[in-house]
């Protein structure tokens, strides 16, 4: 577990409204161009394209390319070019309703839906050279892992660091690192015991009932009590909440997008859905649970010294 004042991060990523997307290399899916997209469903996070498997029994993919980035840089030094490659998890894919919808400013990254998903990241540099990340100075921030924990909906939303990385979790946040490199809250963080759906909605918010009747009689123990408002929402000073981190080291990055949900009661429904944001802005460590940064000092009397050396 990390403080977010401790970190050095030379990775920026920035919104980039006039960046292009090209979805190509595509297997067994289907591509639809989509407008006003809201991975959140809250905030419009502009156009981009709806991506659905074709054929449930048979594994799919497809390269997200992402060109003409202007504010993405490493080091100082302009990254231009930005590929994802998707593709199903093996053992995940038997769902017919696997889908990815990613807009075309990378800044907001995708939502997943269904069965799991393989992403492998390259970086590109203008000059068509790949970017190499030394260890210690890039940090990808994994946000809005929420986690659902009702009768009606069921499950972690989890990142997977497989190579070329590793997970971190963040001092305040609701997320923890699980088995070395799984990112995910063990406990409910988006819907308090109020019935009040924080990750989206402000202290103004009512009950909802609805969400109330599909509660556990242990609801209380299952949920996060210290839930910010509307952490989940593109703008928060909260996004911390539902964030961990990834430590990034080599050119290639290898993860796994999906919802947990093994450890769901019987007659549970399970959540299947996730907005998946990579950023680099490393959300603030909040003051709540966080250590103190010790400084050491070495003191020198300097009047000593000078007159040692005039001895000598």
């Amino acid at each position: 577990m990390v403080d977010s004042r401790s970190l050095i991060q030379k990775l920026t990523i920035e919104s980039e409204p006039n960046a292009k997307l090209a979805i190509s290399n595509i297997n067994n899916v289907k591509v639809t161009p989509g407008e006003h997209l809201k991975f959140n469903n809250l905030d419009d996070m502009g156009n981009g394209y709806f991506v659905d498997i074709k054929d449930s029994s048979k594994a799919a993919s497809f390269d997200a390319t992402y060109t003409n980035l202007q504010k993405l840089t490493y080091k100082g030094k302009k990254i231009t070019k930005v590929i994802m490659h998707f593709s199903t998890a093996s053992g995940y894919w038997h769902d017919q309703y696997w889908h990815a919808e990613l807009a075309n400013n990378i800044y907001y990254g995708f939502r997943s839906w269904g069965g799991a998903k393989n992403i492998r990241f390259e970086w590109f540099y203008e000059d068509g050279s790949k970017v190499n990340f030394e260890n210690g100075t890039a940090y990808l921030t994994v946000a809005s892992l929420n986690t659902y924990l009702q009768k009606n909906q069921w499950g972690h939303e989890r990142t997977t660091v497989i190579s070329g990385g590793k997970g971190l979790a963040l001092y305040g946040s609701s997320v923890s690192l699980h088995n070395g490199n799984e990112l995910y809250s063990s406990k409910a963080n988006s819907i308090d015991i109020s019935g009040r759906a924080r990750a989206t909605d402000g202290p103004d918010s009512k009950p909802d009932q609805k969400l109330i009747d599909n509660f556990f009689p242990n609801q209380k123990d299952i949920t996060n009590t210290n839930m910010p408002y509307k952490w989940d929402t593109a703008n928060s000073p909260d996004r911390y909440y539902g964030a961990g981190l990834i430590a990034l080291n080599g050119s290639d990055l290898a993860v796994i997008i999906d919802v947990k949900n093994d450890d769901m009661p019987s007659g549970t429904k399970p959540w299947n859905a996730q907005w998946a944001n990579f950023g680099t802005i490393i959300p603030e460590t909040p003051n709540i649970n966080r250590p103190e940064l010790t400084l050491h000092y070495h003191h020198t009397n300097v009047a000593l010294l000078l007159h040692q050396q005039k001895k000598c």
